[in-house]
């Protein structure tokens, strides 16, 4: 039986931390493929750098593909080579690595514009050269097209952000399902983990940020309550980043990422589904982890960072994200 849907703001505000720790940073480079841990990244418009620019597509039908359709993708290895200045994709049963530029340039490492429905959102990219449509190919198995978000087109995210002027940029994504940010704690997962059948990473849910309590009073899903965090800053000068809404699970966290097979006994989301369906206004949806805004583009974030919860208040989903 599903847990009633309700905001746990007014029972967990005089109770929980308000203080945290950044523990761990991660950027997905292409989009459902693996991630690459940053020890530190500078705060870009579409959040840290290189999440979500790349992303494949259907090259008959011109759809995005992740993990839902190809769990195989959890397999595909991503590094960033900054010396070289190259991304790097490697895959079990593939002779040789797709070696990318990490800033391609329009004309040279780019070709034809594409527009691809990212859920709500028309996003436009561009095509990355017939050797990555050749590589990607013969891993998924059918013809498969590799996209570089487009520059020139800017791809705003307005849903559930304050009203007020506080929130200086406008937030932008790559291919990013949604919000530039994704953020967890390491309190709720360890909490889920005594709840689902089979023991869930950090991976499972692709998080960017993931934050750990610096006292013992955090209680899991803290996060639900929160609005707005302040992370610290040299010489005083912090930065906030505002926590727009849950976000709704789909079945990725039932893939096998040892093996890039999708489970078939319906886990962990059935487990998921017996107790996280806990938002007021989509009370189906199976939700861990929290979208979240930058204040402003330009600052540093880091392991071991400070954050600090300044605002609580109510979330609910009443608009598709």
């Amino acid at each position: 039986m599903n847990m009633v849907a309700c905001d746990p703001a007014p029972a967990l505000a005089k109770s929980s931390s308000d203080r945290w720790t950044v523990s761990a940073l991660y950027t997905y480079p292409v989009k459902s493929c693996q991630p690459t841990s940053l020890s530190s990244s500078i705060v870009s418009e579409t959040g840290l750098l290189y999440d979500r620019l790349w992303m494949l597509t259907d090259a008959q039908t011109g759809r995005f593909v992740t993990q839902r359709q190809v769990p195989r993708l959890a397999l595909i290895k991503v590094l960033i080579d900054a010396k070289s200045d190259t991304l790097e994709l490697s895959a079990p049963g593939m002779p040789t690595a797709l070696r990318l530029p990490l800033h391609p340039q329009l004309g040279v490492d780019l070709g034809s514009q594409h527009m691809v429905r990212v859920w709500y959102d028309d996003v436009y990219g561009r095509c990355c050269g017939e050797t990555a449509q050749a590589w990607l190919t013969a891993f998924v198995g059918k013809p498969t097209r590799l996209l570089y978000k487009d520059n020139a087109k800017t791809r705003l995210v307005s849903r559930y952000l304050p009203s007020d002027e506080t929130c200086h940029l406008p937030p932008q994504s790559g291919f990013a399902d949604v919000f530039p940010f994704h953020i967890i704690t390491d309190t709720s997962l360890d909490h889920v983990n005594q709840h689902v059948p089979l023991p869930l990473t950090h991976h499972h849910f692709r998080p960017n940020i993931v934050l750990s309590a610096a006292d013992q009073d955090a209680r899991p899903y803290d996060e639900e309550t929160w609005k707005r965090i302040e992370f610290e800053a040299p010489e005083h000068k912090t930065w906030s980043m505002f926590v727009t809404s849950r976000t709704p699970r789909c079945t990725m966290p039932n893939v096998d990422l040892s093996t890039g097979v999708m489970r078939t006994d319906g886990e962990p989301i059935k487990s998921l589904r017996k107790f996280r369906c806990t938002d007021p206004g989509k009370p189906t949806y199976v939700c861990f982890g929290m979208q979240a805004a930058p204040q402003y583009a330009g600052q540093a974030i880091h392991l071991g960072q400070t954050v600090t919860v300044r605002e609580r208040g109510f979330h609910s989903l009443t608009q598709p994200l």
